[in-house]
């Protein structure tokens, strides 16, 4: 059985290529999903389970061209995985290219993912979208 570490590697390269079916096998039906808490964000928030997290996916592209996320280093510690990363992409309203760090925290149990927190700079990707 794969380690947590490794089932997550597996959800950024499934996200990469746009495959969902490989994200929902590593997710559980239920996932809590915590976003940002800035409402301006499109998106932003609380979102529960796989089908909303997957409509929310695929809003991005309203918001964003060539947008990508990119794990730069894993920490894991158990049932608990903290991936340090960036995202980046252009803002369809504005056309400004943004790179911006995160801190991804994924919870574990049974080798799938219950809970996610993603920490991003609002702030940032607030003023490239122009909110």
């Amino acid at each position: 059985m794969p380690n947590n570490t490794d089932v997550v590697k597996k959800g950024y390269d499934a996200f990469a290529k746009g495959d969902l079916d490989t994200i929902r096998s590593i997710w559980s039906d239920d996932i809590d999903w915590q976003g940002p808490e800035y409402d301006p964000l499109p998106d932003a928030g609380h979102l529960h389970g796989t089908d909303a997290v997957f409509e929310m996916f695929g809003r991005l592209s309203e918001h964003w061209d060539d947008f990508s996320v990119t794990p730069d280093e894993f920490v894991d510690d158990g049932d608990t995985v903290i991936t340090l990363g960036h995202v980046e992409g252009q803002a369809k309203s504005s056309g400004e290219q943004v790179k911006v760090p995160f801190a991804h925290v994924w919870r574990m149990s049974g080798g799938k993912v219950e809970r996610a927190q993603i920490l991003e700079d609002t702030a940032v990707l607030a003023h490239a979208l122009g909110v």
